[in-house]
């Protein structure tokens, strides 16, 4: 996803690449299960791929991950209303405006500090809000 960096390690030159920590990717329904469970993370970047119609979310300070779809696969066993949905809605909760594309939901995360908290509400479901940091 992001690209190898290089620092320089004599005065003649030599290049190494520097070792980047391995994302760990998060798994919203295998976080928040049961009612009273939580999940907090503070993006500090987004990456929408458009080919997949999916919104990645990077916590750069604990090097977490967590994608997002818009839609639902063809062979998806639930149709409840997709977590990229729950996402785009709490965004638009914190902003109090809308979002028309998936761009400005890719820039929100870019360039605001906010925090995702998803709680499990029991016979509710998983609850999702955004707020500014």
């Amino acid at each position: 996803m992001e690209e190898a960096s290089t620092k320089q390690t004599s005065l003649f030159g030599g290049f190494v690449e520097e070792d980047k920590p391995t994302l760990t990717f998060v798994k919203v329904y295998e976080e928040v299960v049961s009612e009273g469970d939580q999940f907090t993370m503070h993006p500090t970047t987004a990456k929408f791929n458009e080919d997949r119609g999916c919104l990645t979310l990077i916590d750069a300070n604990k090097n977490q991950a967590l994608t997002v779809y818009f839609e639902h696969a063809e062979n998806a066993r639930y149709t409840s209303t997709p977590d990229g949905v729950r996402l785009g809605r709490a965004v638009e909760r914190c902003l109090r405006e809308s979002i028309d594309s998936f761009e400005r939901l890719e820039q929100f995360f870019k360039e605001m500090s906010a925090r995702l908290h998803i709680v499990h509400m029991g016979e509710k479901g998983r609850r999702w809000t955004v707020d500014l940091v």
